[in-house]
């Protein structure tokens, strides 16, 4: 019965397996070089232009809306927006920090795929059902908290930074708005995956139980 499902599971996941090894490895060397460029323009004091940073800002005035001459004319009001600027120059505390954190959140992800990896080799070789596998779940849940938390802080870093050193017509910058908690259902998402990963774990236990009382 092992051996039939191995037949069955093997190609699919030996492709899903060849995929992510590639994401893991394009994602590592652009990490690297990311790393190198960043270290870079800190170290020479070279232009940060390549380099995007995310603001958050509202439109003070309302905007005119273009529509059909059988309808009302109305104004449209942007209270709340996201968006990424680059710049020149920037001081090298700020440079510093914001890419110690967007490297730790680099870093989460490529773990994650490597435990995604790990997954599907046990898979591969026909030990689906074992410990080793829900705890591979369970790290991959509290990356992905972690990575949220992570996303959260560069963006109001950043947001925070500029908040009063920008200026522009009609443009209000904040360092919080609605789209600092964008993204908050991935964290139920974690939270699920993590129920999953304890019934994973109970389910493993109480099958190597029963092969050992077998």
């Amino acid at each position: 019965m092992e051996g039939e499902t191995k037949v069955h599971g093997g190609p699919l996941i030996g492709y899903l397996l060849t995929i992510f090894r590639i994401i893991f490895f394009l994602f590592a060397i652009s990490i690297l070089f990311w790393a190198l460029y960043s270290f870079f323009v800190f170290a020479t004091d070279a232009p940060a232009l390549h380099m995007e940073f995310p603001v958050l800002f509202s439109i003070e005035n309302s905007l005119k809306w273009q529509i059909p001459q059988n309808f009302e004319p109305s104004n449209l009001y942007l209270h709340n927006s996201i968006g990424s600027i680059s710049a020149d120059f920037l001081p090298k505390r700020f440079l510093a920090i914001y890419s110690l954190i967007s490297l730790a959140a680099n870093l989460c992800a490529l773990l994650s795929i490597k435990y995604v990896i790990r997954i599907l080799e046990a898979v591969r070789s026909g030990n689906f059902l074992i410990v080793d596998n829900a705890n591979r779940l369970r790290k991959i849940a509290i990356i992905a908290i972690a990575l949220f938390l992570i996303d959260k802080l560069a963006i109001t870093y950043s947001a925070y930074y500029f908040s009063d050193k920008l200026e522009f017509n009609d443009l209000n910058f904040t360092s919080i708005n609605m789209f600092s908690f964008q993204h908050l259902e991935s964290v139920f998402g974690a939270l699920f995956l993590l129920i999953i990963a304890e019934a994973f774990r109970i389910g493993a236990q109480l099958k190597k139980e029963n092969d050992l009382t077998i």
